[in-house]
């Protein structure tokens, strides 16, 4: 039941979600380099994998399909920052805006992307150096 209101919702908002007002804040390069350290930060990395396996934000978690609910954390107080290649993707910001509609209140998105980030010389990890842990 829960399941059908949320697709309900959904389905009512897109339109707002493509074409209206984003629900979450952008943030810049500097402030998540500071805020990744601090608890109850999640950064949430919603590239294709050929770039997240390339490079990702330290920590960060890999939203890899569009149940987006079960990649974020049961807190719903948490800060979650968003981010996707750079400023042309828009994955980034529907991501964020579902998970406002999922209860979230802290929600960001870093609208430099990964290439960005890259391009300013923070630090990355890549899929071959996670694994080797």
């Amino acid at each position: 039941m829960i399941k059908r209101i949320l697709i309900l919702c959904t389905l009512l908002l897109l339109p707002g979600l493509l074409y209206g007002a984003d629900f979450f804040q952008t943030i810049s390069l500097d402030e998540v380099a500071r805020l990744m350290k601090r608890p109850g930060v999640v950064l949430l990395d919603v590239n294709v994998p050929e770039i997240w396996e390339k490079s990702h934000l330290p920590g960060a978690v890999h939203v890899d399909n569009a149940d987006i609910a079960r990649f974020l954390p049961a807190d719903k107080s948490a800060t979650l920052v968003f981010y996707c290649a750079g400023p042309l993707c828009a994955a980034g910001a529907l991501a964020a805006n579902e998970s406002i509609l999922l209860g979230y209140r802290r929600v960001y998105v870093m609208t430099d992307g990964i290439f960005g980030w890259v391009r300013m010389g923070y630090p990355v990890e890549a899929l071959a150096a996670v694994r080797k842990r």
